[in-house]
């Protein structure tokens, strides 16, 4: 099927998005779309493939082109689309009709952790795809082919951010154009706090003190996982301030364990795990995370970032992060409740600038442009990719 797709005559005016292997509408390809959904430029049509009847069903409802992946609209554009536009892979949109089309990758994000072919763990599948003996190769190949797409171009935030995607995915220098993500477009403008409308799941947020988002990546494997609640709780009390869960959308999917203290806590409370984490920032006064690229995306409203890494030696076993974390880390490194309470407590202190260097200088280097102006930047650099 993938070899036969590259016979059918491809379009260059038409473009197909996809994201979350076709299972959300959101992240920088959501982005893009809607911004020529906007702007409806002439001659470019574009199709969002999806694999949920849900979000073609809402797309439509809002006047937008939307095809399931194996509906017979969705594999007529999937083989006329010239430009797949995506955020992780070419199963994003369709890959088994993706042959011959040109390949647009948004980067999801600036992230800490090594990713496709810079994995260097032996035991994980992406290690022995890329660099496993040959019947491992083999095996792999034939069960993740679309991991070996290699993309015309890639949208990256920065220099720094170029050169990873040229060791992560097998491209050329030149590539790798400096963009911005679109996704960011939306915070242009949001330098002031809202604390109100954070969608939770049962109790509101109490007003009257600060919030922070605890917004952890996810972990590898498939059994539900276990965050540690009662040390954020107890943080959270000691330094006053409200935590707000936002789960990463493959462990809300998979399950995690002890939500229902979330639930009966004073100072937790459970996000909507369906909510775009982009929403959520401009509503918060910083950010507790671990090894998520969303510390990076706090960094362009400047807001504290507290990494909680309780886990931190176990986590790396499994997944390598591209530098030494404390080279990359936005702000305190805590793995303790005492370190978690005393960061907590500084960052919630609107007049404590112990980090505000070190975000700046981090910010200064994984980002070219500030917030604003992505969508035009990468539709401008697909558009000469298909003269």
């Amino acid at each position: 099927m993938y070899l036969l797709s590259g016979f059918v005559p491809r379009d260059a005016n038409t473009w197909a998005f996809g994201t979350w292997s076709g299972t959300r509408f959101a992240d920088n390809s959501a982005a893009v779309f809607r911004h020529l959904d906007d702007a409806n430029p002439d001659g470019i049509r574009t199709v969002w493939i999806t694999r949920r009847r849900e979000i073609r069903d809402d797309l439509r409802n809002q006047g937008m082109r939307a095809y399931t992946r194996w509906s017979a609209g969705g594999i007529w554009w999937a083989l006329r689309s010239g430009v797949y536009i995506y955020d992780s892979m070419p199963y994003d949109i369709n890959f088994w009709l993706s042959r011959r089309a040109r390949l647009a990758l948004l980067m999801h994000g600036t992230g800490m952790k090594k990713i496709e072919r810079a994995i260097d763990v032996k035991e994980h599948r992406l290690y022995k795809l890329f660099h496993g003996r040959p019947h491992e190769k083999l095996v792999w190949r034939l069960a993740l082919p679309w991991h070996l797409s290699v993309p015309d171009l890639v949208a990256v935030c920065s220099p720094d951010h170029a050169r990873q995607a040229v060791t992560f995915f097998g491209i050329e220098a030149d590539d790798a154009r400096i963009t911005g993500l679109p996704r960011h477009d939306r915070l242009a403008g949001s330098a002031e706090v809202t604390r109100s409308d954070i969608p939770t799941v049962g109790a509101d947020v109490p007003a009257g003190r600060p919030v922070f988002l605890y917004l952890p990546t996810f972990r590898e494997g498939v059994a539900r996982q276990s965050f540690d609640w009662s040390t954020l709780e107890a943080a959270a009390v000691a330094a006053g301030v409200t935590i707000a869960v936002k789960l990463h959308v493959v462990d809300a999917e998979r399950g995690v364990l002890g939500l229902s203290d979330i639930a009966e806590s004073g100072h937790l409370r459970l996000v909507e795990p369906t909510v775009d984490p982009i929403d959520l920032y401009a509503r918060a006064d910083g950010l507790v995370t671990d090894f998520s690229s969303v510390a990076y995306d706090l960094l362009l409203l400047d807001r504290p970032v507290i990494h909680y890494v309780p886990d931190l030696d176990d986590f790396l076993e499994q997944r390598p992060l591209i530098a030494p974390f404390e080279e990359m880390a936005v702000g305190p490194v805590c793995q303790d409740l005492a370190s978690l309470t005393a960061a907590l407590i500084s960052a919630a202190d609107p007049a404590d600038a112990t980090t505000i260097e070190r975000r700046r200088e981090i910010r200064e280097r994984s980002f070219t442009y500030p917030p604003g102006g992505a969508s035009e930047r990468v539709v401008e650099e697909i558009q000469r990719l298909t003269r």
